[in-house]
């Protein structure tokens, strides 16, 4: 009985010593910044006081610098996702490892705060019938877009039940605004299930947004919906830049896995853009950031990744159209189709955009407004208030 009483604590004391000497390393490493591996800023050391001791806000800023910082955190990640793997766990850390090498986030009814949820739905519908009265219904459009787990349903493991995100569409739609709402879903999931079309096309295997391909399908239903010709796949160029991309999906798992390619779809005539990013006066003369393919983060590829208002002009076009998106980042692949029908494409990223949106709207002389985010960003995004402003 002894000796089976003294197992456990020395694995306990072992896994003890294992923190604290992590927590010790942590002390005297140079402390990271930036994490190239999960694309995000990572936490560092809270300043002390006694109101933050006592409220726990220390502790729990502490615990977060302790996991963020500790030493070779990304072999770690990677060291407990292939124990979870041995252990046949098709589910890891809010990844469901779905067929064909798919990581898609998992996203169940509990994930969903629904007092936010019914805000945003709320919101968004108030702003739209303000800027249909305003602007004409022909000229307002709602394209909120499913993320892989609703249209990759034959990619998931069996027992995965994902969040419902056609009936978030549904809701919307009941609020009176079905015919500003661009078709997008039931256009993917044709797109997805055509034998004439990739499997793997539409979406990342290993990152969180759309590929060029599946923007294209986002591109071409938002133009038929306006009654607007959209360009020919024959009309583009499609160029691969890369083959080894990979996403945010796989930093959460750090796992061996066959990287993505990206695409950019070229037009044969393509404008002499100008591109200003946050009211810069020095305008960039290309859609894409070629030195993002460079980084960990070759999504940024798209049109230098999260700004809070871009503004793209086409000097080819002489039509008086200003284009508004305001967006998430799945806007950043749907963008370079759209701009090519516009005079100006101005889009806000009201995560990073503290403006009034409706000022901004008249100051720009806007003509034609897009709200295109990806479903599950948009209905857990607290910015959504902004609409309003």
């Amino acid at each position: 009985m002894k000796k089976q009483s003294f197992y456990p604590a020395v694995i306990t004391g072992l896994f003890c010593a294992f923190l604290g000497c992590g927590a010790l390393l942590s002390v005297f490493l140079p402390k990271k910044g930036f994490s190239e591996t999960e694309n995000r800023y990572l936490a560092q050391l809270p300043q002390f006081s006694w109101d933050s001791l006592k409220s726990g806000k220390f502790g729990t800023d502490y615990e977060k610098y302790l996991s963020d910082q500790f030493p070779f955190r990304d072999d770690w990640i990677g060291v407990k996702t292939a124990a979870e793997q041995i252990q046949l766990k098709k589910e890891i850390n809010g990844v469901w490892l779905g067929t064909d090498q798919y990581l898609i986030e998992a996203l169940y009814d509990e994930d969903i705060d629904y007092a936010l949820y019914e805000k945003n739905l709320e919101r968004l519908s108030v702003f739209a019938k303000k800027q249909e009265e305003l602007l004409g219904s022909q000229h307002v459009r709602i394209m909120l877009t499913p993320s892989a787990s609703e249209i990759l349903t034959d990619k998931l493991p069996p027992f995965a039940h994902p969040f419902s995100q056609a009936q978030v569409l549904t809701d919307l739609e009941e609020k009176s605004i079905a015919s500003l709402m661009v078709p997008v879903r039931d256009a993917l999931l044709a797109a997805h299930f055509d034998s004439s079309i990739s499997s793997d096309a539409l979406y990342y295997r290993t990152d969180h947004h759309w590929t060029s391909a599946g923007a294209y399908i986002g591109y071409t239903a938002w133009a038929d919906s306006l009654g607007m010709d959209p360009l020919a796949p024959s009309d583009f160029a499609i160029e691969t830049v890369s083959t080894n991309f990979l996403g945010t999906i796989h930093s959460k798992l750090n796992l061996p896995i066959a990287p993505d390619s990206i695409q950019l779809y070229r037009p044969a005539s393509e404008p002499e853009w100008n591109v200003y990013y946050d009211g810069s006066s020095q305008p960039a003369h290309s859609l894409y950031s070629m030195d993002a393919l460079n980084t960990r983060d070759q999504y940024r590829v798209f049109l230098d990744g999260n700004h809070g208002w871009t503004k793209i002009e086409n000097p080819a076009q002489h039509s008086d159209k200003k284009l508004l998106i305001i967006k998430d980042s799945y806007a950043h692949s749907f963008a370079p189709f759209a701009a090519l029908h516009f005079d100006e494409t101005h889009m806000i990223d009201l995560r990073y955009f503290n403006g009034k949106i409706n000022q901004f709207i008249e100051e720009q002389g806007i003509t034609d407004i897009l709200v295109l985010y990806q479903i599950p960003g948009f209905i857990k995004d607290v910015n959504v208030s902004k609409l309003s402003w």
